[in-house]
């Protein structure tokens, strides 16, 4: 699955496959698509979850790319292109802003 090159946002989930040293309490990563108005490419909120079903956030963190965010987790996470899926639009919905 390759999700490179795309303007159109995405909304990506993966579990962690190692921890972060500094971050060791996240459990999974949430890639949020955001339109900027005049740009082409969209953005990436990094949203970090201790846990996933309660909702329960970390923290996030604003990526300028999909590259640059798939980059990132894979880093710090360990997350390989193949562990991202595509989030549903129930799940999406939940995302509170």
């Amino acid at each position: 699955m390759s999700f490179h090159m795309t303007q159109t946002p995405l909304y990506l989930f993966a579990n962690v496959r190692h921890p972060c040293e500094g971050r060791p309490n996240v459990t999974a990563i949430v890639l949020f698509g955001l339109t900027v108005e005049g740009e082409d490419s969209p953005v990436y909120m990094e949203i970090r979850f201790i846990d996933y079903l309660a909702r329960q956030i970390d923290g996030d963190h604003l990526m300028f790319s999909l590259d640059q965010a798939l980059m990132s987790a894979r880093n710090d996470y360990g997350i390989l292109e193949t562990d991202w899926r595509a989030m549903s639009r129930e799940e999406i919905d939940r995302i509170d802003w």
